[in-house]
């Protein structure tokens, strides 16, 4: 009588083991039953597509937080825990421990950033015309037309200054600095433009056209003055000098005409 009660219960668990492995085969090809994969885990392609937070074969593992390193504990079976980064702690490395001196506070596990400080420890710059990217160490990378620590100052070029390339002033001719505001070497300031520096002995030669150079023309008009002058100079003496050639002699007159028979 014991041994047919064995011999039952060695066939009941024999069934229900074909059965068990029956229904994992069949997961392959078809829906498995509702809740299978768990924590809004789908079912597709013939395993679970768990959502970020969550992994393992029916999304029943919570994954870390923040680049913390999920282990299996020995002797725990499935269980697991998260090594977590510097500035980090908690069962899955949700709580922050660590703010960056100077940009923020540390509240409820939370960082508390500073004006125009962002991120998980406050330490990347917030950028408002720009990014941060790796590599830079918090340092913004300005759009073009903007400047500054935190890309907030835009970039205005000048007296006709463009923004290139490099997102800095391509300056007009006889402009330099960095925002196209002073004159380059060989160019003074007048009023509000630049012009080329003139020495007196090479006027002529470097303008080349007096029309274009109108600071030339008194320099003209006092030489054509002078010239003027002189010959009107010269015709005052030249008519003085024949008046005075036109006039008798006091001599002959006093001695009389011999010819006429005038005594003296």
């Amino acid at each position: 009588m014991f041994g047919r009660q064995v011999f039952g219960l060695m066939v009941m668990s024999s069934v229900v083991f074909s059965m068990s492995q029956k229904l994992l085969m069949d997961f392959e090809g078809s829906t498995p039953p509702p809740g299978y994969c768990e924590h809004s885990g789908e079912w597709k392609d013939g395993k679970c597509q768990c959502t970020k937070a969550y992994t393992g074969d029916r999304c029943e593992i919570e994954k870390c937080t923040n680049g913390g390193r999920l282990y299996s504990v020995k002797g725990k079976g499935a269980q697991t825990k998260c090594h977590c980064p510097f500035g980090l702690s908690g069962d899955r490395c949700e709580n922050v421990t660590y703010c960056e001196p100077g940009k923020g506070k540390l509240v409820n596990g939370k960082c508390e950033c500073s004006d125009r400080w962002t991120g998980l420890f406050c330490q990347i710059r917030s950028c408002y015309n720009g990014i941060s990217p790796s590599g830079l160490e918090g340092h913004c990378l300005c759009d073009l037309g903007y400047t500054g620590p935190f890309c907030d100052i835009p970039l205005i070029c000048e007296n006709g200054g463009e923004v290139n390339d490099n997102n800095e002033c391509s300056c007009s001719t006889g402009y330099t600095g960095e925002r196209c505001e002073d004159c380059s070497v060989g160019y003074i300031q007048e009023g509000r433009y630049c012009v080329p520096e003139v020495s007196e002995s090479s006027l002529l030669a470097h303008t080349g056209s007096l029309g274009n150079r109108p600071f030339a023309w008194p320099i003209v008009l006092m030489g054509c003055a002078a010239a003027i002058a002189l010959v009107v100079l010269a015709m005052t003496v030249i008519f003085a000098v024949r008046k005075w050639s036109a006039k008798p002699s006091r001599v002959n007159s006093v001695q009389g005409d011999p010819e006429n028979g005038t005594d003296v």
